[in-house]
């Protein structure tokens, strides 16, 4: 049978299970539901109350989801966390060896590297290094969820009504939303930390081309905390909204907090300006001359304008997830 609250406490169960399973555990568990309330009911039609009763007893979302599980209780990561755990761990290693390679095969075709080898060698030491410690990062941050018993979501306790309505297609958050976040925070980690020349400024005439770097390198690699941290808080932010799948308040919160942070980092990555290479400024504004003093005066404060661009961008971001959060619950 179709019921409001059987939709939901279904809901609620699947969305901490692996996707190929939901469909044979959905079929399954409305099977079993209907089975039960016409042990109950008989010929009769089961009231409110009745499925109430049936889905007390069948336990809590969580408690139910847990026996899906082929994973024990006692480990560092188990349910309901284990196979986002493995979903986000695939994407965050299959981004850095994207990002290594990317960044391995750029600097080789711009000669820094003496030979293929060698260009071989640092490639699989910054690889194995890269994944070593996107590992730890992911893991530990997994492992708190469990520590922690981090609540994602209303269980069922007392009140059923207390459930999650099934969301609508506006109110779900794609799969593939959440992977994008976690490949460029990712893959913004591998290049600024180690290859920020790549982004370059391409100047002078054909087959006399001159690259200057727009970024200070040794400040860069001065402050790769900073940068480290902000990737972090953009996996963060991707890890809660992939779990949770949906605009909530906790999201919402979420949001809030991870981009606050990240525009103070943000504001301490660029506001002294001494990350901006000052050949890339000279350069810029000798190019466009005195004529173009909009443009001149742009290049000059580059390192406001990044900021600016950036601090729009986490400020919209953040409004977006807010508006959502509130329109949908």
């Amino acid at each position: 049978m179709s019921h409001d609250l059987i939709e939901r406490y279904i809901y609620a169960v699947l969305k901490n299970l692996p996707a190929r399973q939901r469909a044979d555990i959905e079929a399954e568990l409305k099977e079993l539901i209907s089975d039960m309330l016409e042990e109950r009911c008989a010929d009769l039609v089961p009231s409110e109350r009745d499925i109430r009763v049936v889905l007390t007893e069948l336990g809590t979302p969580s408690e139910l989801a847990a026996k899906y599980h082929s994973d024990g209780e006692k480990c560092l990561i188990g349910p309901p966390y284990y196979s986002k755990y493995k979903l986000v761990m695939t994407i965050v290693s299959i981004s850095v060896v994207f990002g290594m390679s990317m960044v391995s095969l750029i600097t080789t075709l711009m000669g820094e590297t003496s030979s293929w080898y060698m260009g071989l060698f640092s490639w699989f030491g910054n690889t194995f290094s890269s994944l070593i410690w996107a590992f730890a990062f992911v893991t530990a941050l997994f492992a708190f969820f469990q520590w922690r018993n981090v609540d994602f979501g209303p269980e069922l306790g007392d009140d059923l009504s207390s459930l999650p309505p099934v969301p609508k297609k506006d109110e779900v958050i794609s799969r593939w939303e959440c992977i994008a976040g976690i490949v460029i925070s990712v893959l913004f980690a591998v290049v600024f930390l180690f290859a920020p020349q790549m982004i370059t400024a391409v100047l002078g005439e054909a087959g006399n081309f001159e690259f200057i770097p727009v970024f200070n390198i040794q400040e860069i690699q001065r402050i790769w905390y900073l940068i480290l941290s902000f990737s972090a808080l953009g996996i963060l932010k991707e890890c809660v909204k992939l779990y949770e799948g949906r605009y909530t308040k906790l999201l919402a919160a979420v949001t809030v907090a991870t981009n606050c942070v990240s525009g103070v980092f943000s504001w301490l990555f660029l506001a002294n300006g001494k990350v901006i290479n000052l050949q890339f400024i000279r350069s810029m504004s000798e190019l466009f001359g005195p004529n173009e003093t909009f443009i001149v005066h742009v290049f000059e404060n580059f390192h406001l304008f990044f900021l600016g661009v950036i601090l729009f961008a986490l400020v919209l971001d953040t409004a977006l997830v807010v508006y959502k959060a509130i329109k949908y619950n």
